[in-house]
């Protein structure tokens, strides 16, 4: 009997798991966000990179490398496809735009994805790798990257049914 409850228990306990440490707000803005394409790859790698990169809103400056919003969008990369001059003024102008603008953080991380996307003919985790590191996506730091958005998105899948 001690062995059905154990059983019981543990799958009760790993089917309504919260690996991610998603609050329930977490998972109205990844529905919301699942909803802005009919891209499945596309849908779930918005959602898992907003996870990765921002815990899903709550750490949207990164001044270490630039990058600012949901989707930690690289502040050179927003400023060479606005085709606006590099200055002080446009990097804070465009970073507080990231910051404040979810569709305009959502644009630009969809650029940068169908970037990485047509480089590397829908081979997913070089896409992924790319989002972070660029060129450099056969790196240790990319690989991991991708990997972890790899995992990610299973447990989005799995776990929370997304």
């Amino acid at each position: 009997m001690k062995k059905i409850l154990l059983l019981i228990f543990l799958v009760f306990s790993f089917s309504y798991s919260n690996s991610l440490g998603l609050t329930n707000t977490d998972l109205i803005i990844l529905k919301k966000i699942k909803t802005l394409t009919d891209d499945t790859m596309m849908k779930y790698t918005l959602m898992a990179i907003a996870i990765k990169e921002s815990s899903v809103g709550k750490k949207q400056i990164n001044s270490v490398s630039n990058d600012y919003g949901l989707f930690q969008s690289n502040i050179k990369s927003v400023i060479r496809r606005q085709k606006v001059e590099d200055n002080i003024q446009n990097r804070n102008y465009f970073a507080k735009k990231l910051l404040t603008d979810v569709g305009f953080a959502t644009a630009n991380a969809i650029v940068e994805i169908d970037y990485w996307r047509e480089i590397h003919k829908e081979n997913w985790v070089r896409i992924w790798a790319s989002y972070n590191t660029g060129w450099r996506f056969n790196s240790n730091t990319g690989v991991l990257y991708a990997s972890s958005i790899f995992d990610i998105i299973k447990k989005l899948k799995f776990e929370y049914d997304l």
